[in-house]
């Protein structure tokens, strides 16, 4: 929604284009499932390598 003017109250409303099902797929089919792969191994060794020790530190500050 945009205003009509920069003081106005009164909006213009954009209209979404509704996408079928089959455009979805399609365009979901454009990445390869080795690159999901990928990012989700990347995402889990990135919380396994930062996210677990920087918890544990915290845990181990605060009992001090």
């Amino acid at each position: 929604m945009r205003p009509r003017h920069f003081f106005s109250k009164q909006f213009d409303m954009e209209i979404v284009e509704d996408y079928s099902k089959e455009e979805a797929d399609r365009d979901s089919a454009g990445q390869p499932k080795w690159l999901n792969r990928l990012i989700q191994m990347n995402l889990l060794l990135m919380i396994l390598l930062i996210g677990v020790p920087l918890l544990l530190y915290c845990i181990g500050m605060s009992a001090k």
